[in-house]
Order: structure tokens, then sequence, then C-alpha cells
């Protein structure tokens, strides 16, 4: 029990001695206070501790030397024998003092050893802060890439299985249209063997062999398709005048000099091309309409062919031609079928064209529907004569795969097109005023 009691008061004593913020002066205080630490042994124990020879025992040593000088110098005088007790009662001052400075020494040490530890653990609680911020930024940032990582895989995803499924269509299309192109291809080739041995077979052998008009073409299946829409196309000739400005032009009309005045309608957005084009001549509209039908527009054209047989009728007309435009490095080879229909004041013509591209146009298509109207001028009601003629061209270009991407090469082809209609138009005008003014001179 002793012990134990002793070991708390030299642990009390040890805190206080590691107490930076109590005095020197206060601590030898409290050492005088404790009783405990009054006792010899307990003393010897804690200046041990503290490296400190024990006060008693300088005491000791002191009273010792003391007593044997009076031993030796018992008939020394009174003056002597107060100094020496002088002496003796001020040397354990001396010897606090020491012990108080060194005591002094170690706490200035120690603290000065717990600030430094004390400064380095704030400089690492620092650091690691620092660090603890910087990991957990890049564990948010990792969690934020994360995240945005599988919505941008989840929509790469989605967009990949909608191109796959586009093309398995897009294959599947392509494998129908081979096989039907496959099957029209050997049709084709069958009829034309057929089609030639008969020819062979019927033709005599001492016939000349003079250019003819054409009773069969390989592009027949062409004009009956073109045939068979030419009855819908002239019921649509109204409305297709009321939605141009032909109209209005026909309606403020006057008796000018015959010519062809064509106005273009091109659209980068639309889905056709226009041509719109009017015309007044001064013949009568019943001359006109005799020799409308001999101005053919593709009289002049290279390789023209005139396609005649049973099932073209008396009122259409099917040609093929091939158009060189100036200015331009490819050709175009036009197939137009063309049928007129007589009303009681006015004479209807409508044509569907389909247009190749040769040469720099290889590839490039063309779809195109005309209507013409030939009537009596505005001014004949006036008292005067004359007949108003009236164009309107549409036609729609066509790309395929193997033409060329180009977008000038677009440009040119439609270019070439409409410099084509323009060039017909005006061919017609001519060639039919031609034969009206013999016709008025008494020429054949």
């Amino acid at each position: 029990m002793t012990d134990s009691l002793y070991l708390d008061e030299v642990a009390g004593f040890l805190r206080s001695l590691d107490d930076p913020t109590i005095p020197g002066h206060e601590l030898l205080l409290s050492l005088d206070k404790e009783e405990s630490l009054l006792s010899l042994q307990g003393t010897e124990i804690a200046l041990q501790m503290l490296d400190v020879t024990p006060v008693d025992d300088l005491f000791i040593t002191v009273e010792d030397s003391v007593d044997g000088n009076r031993d030796h110098h018992t008939d020394s005088d009174c003056t002597s024998a107060e100094s020496e007790s002088v002496a003796s009662t001020s040397s354990p001052p001396v010897v606090v003092e020491s012990i108080r400075s060194r005591d002094a020494i170690r706490r200035s040490t120690y603290r000065q050893k717990q600030k430094a530890e004390k400064d380095e653990l704030y400089r690492q609680v620092e650091e690691l802060s620092s660090q603890l911020s910087m990991l957990q930024k890049n564990k948010e940032d990792a969690e934020v890439s994360r995240g945005t990582g599988l919505a941008q895989t989840a929509l790469w995803k989605a967009l990949a299985t909608r191109h796959m499924q586009g093309r398995l269509i897009a294959e599947e299309q392509r494998r129908r249209l081979c096989e039907a192109v496959e099957r029209r291809s050997a049709l084709i080739r069958d009829l034309g063997v057929i089609i030639r041995k008969r020819i062979s077979e019927e033709q005599p052998e001492e016939e000349p062999a003079a250019k003819k008009p054409r009773t069969e073409s390989p592009d027949m299946a062409l004009y009956q398709a073109y045939m068979s829409e030419l009855d819908e196309v002239y019921a649509r000739t109204d409305g297709i005048f009321k939605d141009t400005s032909a109209q209005r032009e026909a309606e403020e009309c006057d008796e000018s000099p015959g010519y062809f005045s064509v106005q273009r309608k091109v659209e980068n957005d639309s889905r056709y091309h226009e041509l719109v084009g009017k015309s007044t001549t001064p013949f009568a509209y019943d001359r006109v309409q005799v020799y409308i039908d001999r101005a053919c527009c593709m009289e002049n054209r290279m390789g023209r062919e005139l396609i005649e047989g049973a099932s073209v009728p008396e009122n259409t007309t099917i040609v093929k031609a091939r158009v060189n435009p100036a200015g331009f490095a490819g050709s175009l080879v036009q197939h137009t079928v063309r049928r007129k229909y007589a009303e009681a004041d006015r004479i209807v013509v409508v044509s569907r064209k389909f247009t190749e591209g040769d040469g720099a146009f290889s590839g490039m298509q063309s779809d195109e529907t005309g209507w013409s109207i030939v009537r009596p001028s505005p001014s004949c009601v006036k008292g005067g004569a004359g007949t108003l003629l009236e164009s309107v061209t549409r036609f729609v270009p066509i790309n395929f795969s193997s033409a060329s991407s180009s977008g000038v090469t677009v440009k040119q082809f439609a270019a070439a097109i409409i410099k084509a209609g323009e060039e017909n138009c005006q061919s017609c005008i001519q060639q039919l005023e031609m034969l009206l003014l013999n016709d008025a001179l008494g020429v054949c």
C-alpha cells in the first residue's frame, strides 16, 4: 500500500516537472511542503531520477567538516567560529541554486523538444489534411467520370444497335433489289432474243439496210409506263397552270412579237426544278392547230429515233435523242413520250421525259413532266388575231449510289437539263413560226 502511494506521488512529481507552466521556485516550495518527499529514501530516489545529489548529503558533509574543524581548532577565537558557522549556513543555498539552474535547463530543453514535436505534428496534420482532400477530390472525380462513362457507353450501344438494324434492313432491301434486277435482266434478255429472232425471220434478206422508224425498243417498258400516266398528267393541267405565274402573265398578255421567255424557278430545298414559258404569235389559232403536230422539238438532235408500233396510239409520239449541251462535259440521252389532247377552244400537249446522264454525268437521271397549252390570244376577244402558247415543265433529278457525289457535278447536270429544255422550246417556237410563215406566203 505504501509503495503504491509512493509511486503515485513520484508520478505526480514527474508530471509537475513536465509541466512547463510551473516555475522552478514554486516546484521547490511544493517539494518542501510534501512530507512524503522529506524522507531520506524518497528524496534520494527522486534526486537520483533527476541526476541531482541529495541536499542532505551535502548538509552532512558540511557538518562533518565543521565538527572536524571544531575538534582541531577548539581554541580558535569567536570570530573564526562565527565565520565558519556563516560558511556552513551559506553552502546549502548555493546547492539549491545549482539544482534550480539544472532543472531550468532540463525544462527548457524539454519544452523546446515538445515545441519541436508539436510543430512537426501540426505540419504532419496539414500535410495529411491536404492529401486527404486531394484523395477525396480524386474519388469524387472518378465517380463522376465513371457515371459519365456509363452514360456514354449506354448511348453508344443504343446508337450502334440502331445503325446495325438499319444496316440489316438496307442489306435485305439490297438483296431483294438485286434479285429483282437479275429476274428483270433475264426476262429482258429472253425477250430480246425472241424479238430479234422473230424480226430476222420476218425481214427479207434483200431489204435495204436503210434506217426506219423503230417499232420495238429495249426501252418499250419505260414508254408503256409513261403512256399509262399521260391521262393522269392531262387531268392536272389546269391546276398546274394556276400554281404558276404563267396564268397571270397570260391574262396580261398583249400583241407582242413571237418569243419564248423562260423563267426559272430553281430552289435548293425544293423537290423539283420548274421552267415556265410563254409566247404569242400573230397567226390565227385555226392555222396554228394545223401545224402544231409538225413542230418537232428534237428534229435536229443527234441520233434522233422515232419509236412507232401498234402499241403507240395515234395522238402519241415517242422520240429518243442524244443531247450535247454547249459548255458541259457530259451528254444527255432523253426519252420523250408526248400526247396531244384537242379541246373545243384549246389544244393541250402533255409529255413525260426520262433523261439519262452520260460521260461526266454518268449515273445521273432525271424524271420530267411537261404541260403545254395552245389557245387563242386574249386579244381575239377584242377583234384582234393571234395565238397564245404556254408551257410549264418540271423535272426531278435522280442520283444513284454509282453517281458522282460531287455537288458541283449535280448542279451542272441540272443546269444542262435546263439548258436543253430552253433550246427545245425555242426550237419548237421557231419551227412553228417558219411553218406558219410559209403557209401564209403560199410556200410549199
